[in-house]
């Protein structure tokens, strides 16, 4: 698991899928549907990843752990931000301080 996460990493996985893993041995697939930049600054990196889930997924805000065939296992804080028909959306915020 990288030590820190950067946008870069995220933006050429847009549209691919990760594996949420949840429950006792639970798993939903999610498919990233955004990457954005929210207000980086020279000071700060500030981004957003919005992921798809299935309308059976979990809808509790939590911490899980995420896989993917390129950037393998990785723990994201994840917050359900609406329930449709398509499925549940989630968001992942990112804010990271630079050191000059």
């Amino acid at each position: 698991m990288p030590e820190t996460f950067t946008i870069e990493m995220f933006e050429g996985h847009q549209n691919s899928k990760f594996r949420m893993n949840y429950g006792d041995s639970q798993t939903a697939e999610l498919e990233l549907v955004s990457v954005t930049d929210v207000g980086s600054s020279e000071r700060q990196k500030q981004f957003s990843l919005v992921f798809l889930g299935p309308l059976e997924a979990p809808i509790s805000q939590g911490i899980y752990q995420v896989e993917h065939d390129k950037l393998g296992a990785l723990d994201l804080f994840l917050v359900p931000i609406g329930r449709d028909n398509s499925g549940v959306r989630y968001e992942a915020i990112f804010n990271r301080v630079l050191v000059p």
